[in-house]
């Protein structure tokens, strides 16, 4: 507990002197998407639904984020991978381009970073340690939407909106910082962000549950919704099969549990776990103890899993992947309101 009083301390400090304010006519619209908890929470998948809904609104938009674990976080460049309908690349200085299609795409920007690259092919994606340079060059590429994943924490970030997420069933975890608990800033941060996200709240009862939970933090005008998950099996490495019955779920996510009943709920029966630590890069030893404890089954992943796995041969083993939908719960206008109109 000592340690979370120092920690924090620090994090009041920083935002205090490092939040910086938006000019008064900032283009283009900056959306944060965060979280007070470390770990998953659902941000990734969320941004990927503002960007497809950013393209079907006509808008050209762009992904922002530090790229976890990658050469990107790394290294002191913004590293680009341009977008299908992308402008030419701009002459940015520390500027590193590379290709939508290349085998080392998960090491070079992160698995998360691959996984959205895929899904959106239109999308540019930019990768940097200091968001506001990779927000900067997607500014000068011509995005009109630059959402930006994991950035409730990135003070010096300025934003038009800050979307913060919640887990519906711990809101506030333990209730303490790092390092006694799971929180990177106090409680009472809840009220800077203008919407907040229950994640795995299914109806509205579960959404006035979670929100009875936090609400003396929020502010007065916060949107509140929830946030479904849908999950839908896909073939990674077979065709025209049929769904298994039964599987071994492999993950190295920060939810395993919640990984294990999604593919539960999509109709596969789990019938063994391997839940590896989150941002997990695989190794061939790691493949040769998934396919003795498959002994026979077939596999299910995560996408951003599969990303890292499908480099390495899996002979006769079936591996399906699990992709991840969500919807809001109660929003039926926050789409166009995140994405200004």
């Amino acid at each position: 507990m000592p340690l979370s009083w120092v920690y924090g301390g620090a994090v009041a400090f920083t935002r205090a002197v490092r939040t910086a304010p938006l000019p008064a006519h900032a283009v283009p619209r900056i959306v944060s998407v965060g979280n007070l908890e470390v770990g998953g929470s659902g941000k990734t998948p969320l941004c990927l639904h503002l960007l497809e809904r950013a393209l079907q609104a006509g808008k050209r938009a762009a992904y922002v984020s530090r790229g976890f674990g990658s050469e990107a976080e790394r290294g002191p460049l913004v590293t680009l991978v341009p977008g299908e309908e992308a402008a030419a690349p701009v002459s940015f200085a520390g500027l590193r381009i590379v290709a939508r299609d290349v085998s080392s795409l998960a090491v070079a920007i992160g698995d998360e970073g691959a996984m959205i690259a895929r899904r959106a092919p239109v999308t540019s994606l930019l990768f940097a340690r200091d968001k506001r340079r990779a927000v900067a060059a997607a500014a000068l590429l011509g995005a009109e939407i630059i959402v930006v994943d994991d950035a409730f924490q990135s003070f010096p970030l300025a934003r038009h909106v800050d979307v913060l997420l919640l887990d519906a069933e711990r809101p506030l975890a333990n209730g303490h910082l790092l390092p006694a608990g799971r929180l990177r800033e106090a409680p009472s941060a809840i009220a800077r962000a203008e919407v907040i996200v229950f994640n795995g709240a299914d109806d509205a009862a579960a959404v006035a549950r979670a929100r009875d939970e936090v609400v003396r933090y929020l502010r007065r005008d916060a949107r509140v919704y929830g946030l479904r998950r849908r999950v839908t099996l896909q073939a990674g490495n077979v065709c025209g099969a049929t769904l298994p019955a039964d599987a071994v779920a492999v993950s190295g996510i920060a939810r395993p549990d919640r990984f294990r009943d999604s593919v539960e709920d999509a109709g596969v029966r789990v019938a063994h776990t391997l839940a590896y630590p989150d941002h997990h890069r695989y190794i061939v030893s790691d493949v040769r103890t998934i396919q003795s404890r498959a002994r026979g089954k077939a596999i299910v992943t995560t996408e951003k899993d599969w990303v890292k796995l499908e480099a390495f041969d899996w002979g006769e083993v079936a591996v399906w992947v699990a992709r991840l939908e969500v919807e809001w719960v109660g929003g039926a206008d926050i789409d166009a309101w995140l994405l200004g109109g």
